[in-house]
């Protein structure tokens, strides 16, 4: 990946420029404290004492993909401390003597090296894996309530031992860290969980079902405020949206509309629409097409299944980019290492979406792709409702729940099938014919699915040979986008039990053939 390298303040022009994917410190004269973070650059700040180190106290080498830092202190008796913010995707190795090494978030790999110095480790244990040698047991060792690790002690050659700290984790269990660690007689050793924030671009797949409880979830819905009238008036806000002023729930539909050629209908209005909520005519209050903004979602599957080169991948997401209009925002998201990576939050910014798809993940890991389209849904465009929201999912279908093979989503199919029937998003699964060498039977349950999935949210599928043959997909993506309506209305019946209710869409133009989800849970 392309990194920027911030050293004391200083930006590093020649760093800034090469690629880099691990970064190394050697620093015999004090501690290393490492923070993990979404920021792509590459932040190290150091101190001599209490002032901050001179560009001549530290010597930054390249070694081909590894940043290389070593203390050159001119004062000895001060120690020296490097402060280190760290990418997401970068592996680390950190040396010190008798200072701190402390690590807190998710590194890709690492390998920590200290005669006597403290291990402070605030790591999501749950994904990470363990090795720590040490010559002798410290005096202290504080592990994380709730979580189990194996100690031991291992004869070496000599007759001499090692005490050994490692995981307890199945050898399939999907990682994203793996420590190793070789110490003198360290002082002390901490361990302890580490909780991302919700806004953390990093996820395990396993999170998808308390994702999904919380977008089924009646409090979690975002809610529309309403006048007490029938059918109120309406305020627009700075992004275009509508802003009420009390307490009636809307119903926000997202469907699209073609005529029967296939080409989009763009010009309907919302006398165009007839709305009848199981059986009861319902009076629409809004509907959008051209004029409203689009939030476009892509979620890349670069799992182990679809066995892709990372170019075609990035060529297909920049495809995808390019067929949002000016104020249209997209997001990109992958799966990869059994892992949901945000690559780069809904943003208009294009330049900023094209450097970030540089940045994609490496193909790798189990396929819980269930998981992953319900991630993709929850990040963003679940806080979303009413505005025209679309998930493009390129993928070959077959989650590890089809092919029966280890970590298949947590995420049942026909609890994400009625997650999508709620949406406020339609989902377009770019479908993948190679998956077809894994068998055909895999791949036509898999495209089924994908169907089936898509007719829930009022979508459909378009079928591709490859990743590498989607110039005939961009077209009809392209035009399908285009006939996405948002469509709002206020249901007579304000009892929001939980009950399904059928919902029936009309339009009143004879060539016109819409597509929509068939109702929702009164939630």
């Amino acid at each position: 990946m392309r990194t920027a390298l911030m050293v004391s303040g200083a930006w590093m022009a020649a760093a800034a420029l090469l690629p880099a994917a691990a970064l190394e410190i050697r620093n015999d004269f004090g501690s290393i404290r490492v923070e993990a973070v979404g920021d792509p650059d590459l932040q190290v700040a150091a101190s001599v004492g209490a002032r901050p180190a001179r560009d001549d106290e530290m010597v930054i080498e390249r070694k081909s993909e590894r940043i290389v830092i070593t203390a050159k202190p001119s004062d000895v008796s001060a120690p020296m401390d490097f402060t280190v913010r760290l990418p997401l995707g970068f592996d680390l190795e950190a040396q010190t003597k008798s200072g701190e090494i402390s690590i807190v978030g998710m590194v890709h790999r690492a390998r920590l090296y200290t005669d006597t110095g403290l291990l402070f480790l605030k790591i999501p244990w749950a994904g990470a894996r363990l090795q720590l040698d040490a010559d002798q047991k410290p005096a202290k060792v504080s592990l994380p309530s709730g979580r189990r690790f194996l100690d031991s002690t291992i004869d070496i050659s000599g007759g001499k031992t090692l005490w050994r700290l490692r995981d307890n984790l199945a050898e399939s269990a999907i990682v994203y860290g793996s420590y190793r660690v070789r110490a003198g007689n360290p002082k002390q050793i901490v361990l302890e969980d580490f909780d991302p924030p919700p806004d953390w671009p990093l996820k395990f797949h396993w999170e998808a079902s308390k994702a999904l409880e919380t977008i089924l979830s009646p409090a979690s819905r975002p809610r529309r405020l309403a006048p007490t009238e029938s059918l109120p008036e309406s305020e627009t806000g700075a992004g275009g949206e509508a802003l009420f002023r009390s307490d009636v729930r809307m119903v926000n539909l997202v469907l699209a509309v073609n005529d029967r050629s296939g080409n989009p209908v763009t010009d309907l209005e919302a006398k165009d629409f007839t709305v009848v909520e199981d059986g009861e005519p319902q009076q629409v209050a809004f509907a959008g097409s051209d004029e409203a903004p689009f939030n476009l979602a892509v979620l890349l599957d670069l799992s182990g299944s679809t066995r892709p080169d990372r170019a075609p991948m990035q060529a297909a997401v920049e495809g995808f980019i390019r067929l949002a209009g000016p104020n249209d925002r997209v997001a990109v998201y992958a799966l990869a290492g059994g892992m949901f990576h945000v690559v780069s939050r809904l943003t208009s910014d294009r330049s900023k979406l094209l450097e970030a798809v540089q940045r994609l993940p490496e193909v790798s890991g189990a396929s819980p792709l269930y998981d992953a389209i319900t991630l993709a849904y929850a990040e963003e465009l679940h806080q979303r409702p009413g505005e025209r929201n679309a998930l493009i999912v390129i993928s070959d279908g077959i989650d590890n729940q089809v092919s029966h093979q280890e970590a298949p989503s947590s995420v049942k199919f026909k609890r994400l099938v009625q997650a999508g029937e709620e949406m406020n998003a339609i989902i377009y699964p770019i479908f993948l014919l190679s998956g077809q060498r894994f068998g055909r039977d895999w791949s036509e349950k898999a495209r089924k699915r994908m169907e089936e999935l898509a007719a829930a949210s009022g979508g459909r599928v378009f079928p591709a040979g490859s990743i590498g043959d989607l110039a005939p997909v961009f077209p009809q993506v392209e035009a399908e986008l285009r006939s996405v309506y948002s469509v709002a209305y206020y249901p007579k019946n304000q009892d929001f039990d939980g009950a399904w209710r059928k919902v029936d869409v009309q339009v009143n133009r004879s060539d016109a053939i819409l597509r929509a989800r068939p109702g929702y849970y009164a939630r």
